[in-house]
């Protein structure tokens, strides 16, 4: 029988984080993960959503990437399926900037909230479009109709 923990957390990065330490030793990790993405709410920043999708490319759980991802997203992403850029030194910035929509794709303009999130980080196996060892700028937009809506990543490559 396994044994159910109580976690007390301050702020959605917390209670996520918390979840996390809390379910690791509660089976496998990549379903820890994925539960943790299934659990993002509305009140989740848009940055903490960039994060749990690093962290899932990062661990291979294309699950968990989905959960937090557009199905359009979700569907042509590479990262989600299979290629794996190595990602290192990951830094997400917490500034949330709106998103102009004006040359988007009709998708992208249905949503009613869009913004962008900033990212940096190193990649070790080289190609799609980075060098290998060297910083990169990336840049990632997300989406919801209203403010009862968890955010979703709608686009990468932005920045």
């Amino acid at each position: 029988m396994r044994e159910r923990r109580r976690v007390v957390a301050w702020s959605s990065t917390g209670l996520v984080l918390a979840f996390v330490v809390a379910v690791a030793g509660c089976g496998s990790s990549g379903q820890a993960r994925a539960e943790v993405a299934r659990q993002h709410t509305a009140s989740e920043a848009p940055d903490d959503v960039v994060r749990t999708y690093l962290d899932a490319i990062q661990h291979g759980d294309e699950d968990s990437a989905a959960q937090v991802s557009t199905p359009g997203f979700a569907a042509q992403d590479r990262w989600q399926h299979g290629d794996d850029p190595g990602l290192e030194d990951v830094d997400v910035s917490s500034t949330v900037v709106p998103y102009d929509t004006t040359w988007s794709p009709e998708e992208l303009k249905a949503y009613e909230q869009v913004v962008s999130v900033q990212v940096t980080f190193t990649v070790t196996d080289p190609g799609q479009g980075f060098s290998a060892g060297e910083p990169s700028g990336w840049g990632y937009v997300l989406v919801r109709h209203d403010d009862q809506e968890p955010w979703l990543i709608a686009e990468a490559g932005d920045g």
